[in-house]
């Protein structure tokens, strides 16, 4: 019994320490938040979610498998009220997107997770993202290879 007590408080330690860690990120984002973009007056910052297993190429997108991105939003002068959205990924080539659609999970101070995304062929994608503050939409894009 008290080994299955410690196997079920493990995930919630590991929800803690993700956010906590999240919380620390600074604001605006810099080259270790990812691939940083900047539009009018905010900063956002995308990477895909660290799979330590994965090794030197956890930090790459991949093809043809789910994975999630944790995008951190902030304004020029700190962490912005803006919320993330929306995001989504299209072949601007061949006039389609993904064959699914991403769920956005805020994490608090300008962080956000969102899961489901997949890539599912290699070529050229645009990744794209949605901010709302108040009644202004801001959408940014960025182009990336699959291989």
């Amino acid at each position: 019994m008290k080994h299955r007590r410690r196997m079920c408080g493990a995930p919630a330690a590991l929800a803690l320490l993700l956010m906590a860690a999240a919380a620390q990120a600074a604001c605006p984002p810099g080259e270790a938040d990812g691939t940083v973009v900047s539009k009018d007056e905010l900063v956002l910052a995308y990477r895909p979610a660290l799979n330590p297993d994965k090794g030197p190429k956890a930090n790459r997108v991949p093809m043809a498998k789910h994975f999630a991105l944790e995008v951190q939003l902030c304004d020029k002068g700190g962490v912005s009220g803006a919320q993330l959205t929306k995001a989504d990924a299209t072949m601007p080539e061949h006039k389609h997107g993904m064959n699914y659609r991403p769920v956005v999970t805020p994490l608090g101070d300008g962080r956000f997770r969102v899961e489901g995304m997949m890539l599912h062929m290699a070529g050229h994608w645009q990744l794209a993202f949605e901010a709302q503050a108040g009644k202004q939409v801001t959408r940014f894009t960025h182009d990336v290879q699959i291989e």
